[in-house]
């Protein structure tokens, strides 16, 4: 409203309405609308204008207010706009075209592109919480660590340690995840996108990482070698991984920025509290978190909780039913036993992959064999004392078993180093559950004839035997390394060591003995 008295005033002053214009930042059409409007409401000079009162102008108010739309231009469903710019590949200018299209049709005016977008955007600002031009809802989350690491007391070590802070962001309605933890590991990083999704109650469509190894080996932009646990997850919750380029942080601007709004309002928000424990930490975390997350957007009544709501929940792909459980891979050769080694632990696999690399798919749970993408065998996971899974479809015919490894061979070779030699294969033979799992010792055995000779093994034999009724490779290797198998007789400088004087002797001379005796 001043601003309408004060132009009028500057033109009725004798200032002509280009300057007017170009001093007040206004264009010369909206300086001969007002004066325009002062004219039919009779404020014909300077005079009129100073008896006029604040009633009086403010009854006209919206007589003189900015020029009405012109209604001869068909105005466009910026609702459709707004719900159709939620699909993949959909642009403003695409809408645009079609609009125009539309009005062609029926011998309508149409705006030009520039006043179509403008519309939009005071469309969404007024009546939607995010507006649909750079990300589209649910599209993609981009995850990072973040930068600085926040400190806490490690009651296990007692002493101070550091968390990480894992951030994960949508960049449609700007919803951040923060979860700290422990180290920057595979482990950690599975985990934390597992929560993420849980957070969210849903999957996006894309995850874009950084190119960390956790994430991916080797990276690459047009065909990067990823983390087989890393793809794994993701193909769990149908999704896939697209990491951003070296060295272009502008690929995952968001979570830049996510980044730095964890480390402001997280991260310094908690630099002068006393964090007792790591569960105490993540305490702190979620509730800082849940203050970003439900603060209002600037400039705007909405916060990032209640866009995401309205505007990017119900694109995300659904949960499955049950979590993703992480899964660590390996490399493993099949043994003369029919069985792999995994972390100690020795898991059967068919006898038709003697000899075969495999990998090795393990959870907390359970153990998959995999041959050249193919499961061949499944095991529950060994924790404990338990050494063997052995599965007995998994052992050869008799018949048929590679190189006629069997007990009998086995007995006959031992006794040609020894009576000794064979109780203790025979009892190696006797204790496993199947035959087969016992050559893998009974090789060993073998092994230590080679090394330390048929005289010494029996030897060794016959003390572990002496010992105890379950004699194992290890203890017989044991014995053998420590020479416990050789008798124990004292030599010459052992005995010149003994018969050595120590210390201050008096002698026979100091008692008289000796020519005085």
């Amino acid at each position: 409203m001043s601003d309408f008295l004060t132009i009028v005033r500057a033109v009725y002053s004798g200032l002509s309405q280009r300057k007017v214009a170009a001093t007040h930042g206004v264009s010369r059409n909206t300086v001969s609308l007002y004066l325009r409007k002062a004219r039919d409401q009779g404020w014909l000079t300077l005079k009129d204008l100073d008896a006029l009162d604040a009633a009086a102008v403010t009854q006209n108010l919206p007589q003189i207010a900015a020029p009405s739309r012109d209604a001869t231009f068909k105005m466009p469903d910026f609702d459709y706009v707004h719900s159709e710019l939620a699909k993949a590949h959909v642009t403003l200018k695409l809408l645009w075209e079609e609009y125009v299209e539309q009005c062609r049709q029926c011998n309508e005016r149409f705006y030009m592109e520039t006043q179509f977008r403008r519309h939009y955007h005071l469309h969404a600002k007024i009546h939607k919480a995010t507006i649909r031009l750079e990300h589209k809802p649910a599209l993609s989350l981009e995850v990072d660590w973040g930068g600085t690491r926040i400190a806490f007391f490690d009651a296990g070590s007692a002493k101070m340690s550091q968390a990480s802070l894992f951030v994960a962001v949508l960049p449609c309605s700007g919803i951040i995840y923060v979860e700290p933890f422990r180290d920057e590991k595979l482990p950690s990083w599975i985990a934390g996108h597992v929560h993420a999704f849980q957070y969210l109650g849903g999957v996006p469509k894309a995850l874009v990482p950084d190119n960390l190894k956790s994430g991916v080996k080797r990276p690459d932009f047009y065909e990067p070698d990823l983390n087989k646990s890393y793809q794994e997850m993701a193909a769990y919750y149908g999704t896939v991984v697209l990491p951003a380029r070296v060295r272009k942080p502008r690929d995952k601007a968001s979570a830049e920025n996510a980044v730095l709004i964890a480390s402001r309002k997280i991260i310094a928000a908690l630099r002068n509290v006393q964090i007792p424990s790591f569960p105490d930490l993540q305490q702190h975390v979620r509730a800082a978190l849940e203050q970003v997350n439900s603060a209002p957007l600037t400039g705007k009544s909405e916060s990032r909780w209640t866009s995401f709501l309205a505007e990017e929940k119900e694109f995300l792909l659904p949960l499955p039913e049950s979590p993703y459980e992480l899964a660590q891979w390996g490399k493993a050769k099949v043994q003369l036993n029919c069985h792999i080694a995994y972390q100690r632990k020795f898991y059967s696999v068919p006898f038709e992959y003697l000899g075969e690399e495999v990998d090795v798919r393990a959870t907390q749970a359970t153990v998959e064999i995999f041959y050249q993408n193919r499961r061949i065998a499944s095991h529950i996971r060994l924790w404990g004392k338990s050494g063997y899974a052995t599965v007995a479809e998994h052992m050869p015919p008799g018949k048929l078993f590679f190189a006629d490894w069997n007990r009998d061979r086995f007995l006959r070779w031992a006794e040609k180093t020894g009576a000794a030699t064979r109780r203790v294969v025979e009892a190696i033979l006797d204790r496993a559950v199947v035959e087969q799992q016992a050559y893998r010792s009974c090789l060993g055995v073998l092994s230590l004839r080679e090394k330390f000779g048929p005289l010494r093994l029996e030897r060794a034999c016959g003390v572990i035997v002496s010992r105890t009724s379950s004699p194992t490779y290890q203890q017989l290797k044991n014995i053998l390394e420590k020479k416990m198998d050789i008798p124990r007789t004292e030599t010459p400088e052992e005995g010149a060591k003994k018969a050595r004087v120590r210390g201050f002797q008096r002698g026979a001379e100091y008692f008289g003995g000796g020519d005085h005796a």
